[in-house]
């Protein structure tokens, strides 16, 4: 990729934020999963196991419900925000709710379950909504979950590999959906292995991860808004 192209690649479609993006949604899910018994980014899969515990007739399912509903309205509300948005840092202050619920969970009680879940859901679906529609590099990916993605890895690795021309660009698409599934493997070992350690201080494993991208993208704008003057002043 030659600099003309890495220069048209948007600040939120740059490779290390969309890692680290997938990083966060691995590691928040986990967490979530083993603190609350629920998830708060993989929408679905709380879904189908709330089903499943009304099928099985346990009543332990207001958490997940809980979940749900909330992330509606975080990704909802987004919207709004999102389209009333002024400024080009507008993904900087949309993340700073989740990333803030990621600093404050650990030192809240341990018996406001329902209050931390409410906290993690309503940041998740508005970060998944501040970055609905970005890509890593020039190809599309689902942020913070990996079953999209991991579907995309196959279907370029099958794509390349049958490929009689080797195309570097397909090349690069494939490496580009193997690092967005790993690193969401990653973020999902990583919590898995802190949690045993740190229990609900690996939170902030997540709070890393998004003051990183926050930190990228506000160069990567900057930048492009100094490249903009640079172009006009001519």
């Amino acid at each position: 990729m030659d600099n003309q192209e890495k220069r048209n690649i948007l600040p939120q479609d740059l490779r290390r934020v969309a890692l680290l993006l997938g990083f966060s949604g691995g590691a928040v899910d986990v967490y979530s999963h083993l603190r609350f018994h629920t998830l708060v980014a993989t929408q679905t899969g709380n879904i189908v196991l709330m089903v499943a515990q009304i099928a099985e007739k346990q009543d332990n399912f207001l958490p997940r419900l809980t979940s749900i509903i909330v992330f509606s309205i975080g990704f909802v509300l987004g919207i709004a925000y999102k389209q009333r948005a002024q400024t080009p840092y507008w993904r900087i202050f949309a993340m700073m709710l989740m990333l803030i619920a990621c600093l404050v969970l650990p030192f809240l009680p341990s018996d406001q379950l329902l209050f931390k879940i409410i906290a993690l859901s309503f940041g998740t679906g508005l970060l998944m909504l501040t970055f609905t529609g970005s890509k890593i590099e020039t190809v599309p990916y689902t942020i913070m979950m990996t079953s999209g993605n991991y579907r995309r890895m196959l279907m370029s690795w099958y794509h390349y590999a049958t490929s009689a021309a080797k195309n570097p660009q397909d090349k690069r698409d494939v490496v580009n959906y193997t690092i967005i599934v790993l690193s969401f493997m990653l973020g999902a070992l990583t919590a898995a292995v802190a949690y045993i350690w740190l229990k609900d201080l690996t939170i902030w494993l997540v709070a890393l991860a998004l003051v990183l991208v926050m930190i990228f993208y506000a160069i990567e704008i900057a930048r492009a808004d100094h490249y903009v003057k640079e172009i006009k002043g001519r």
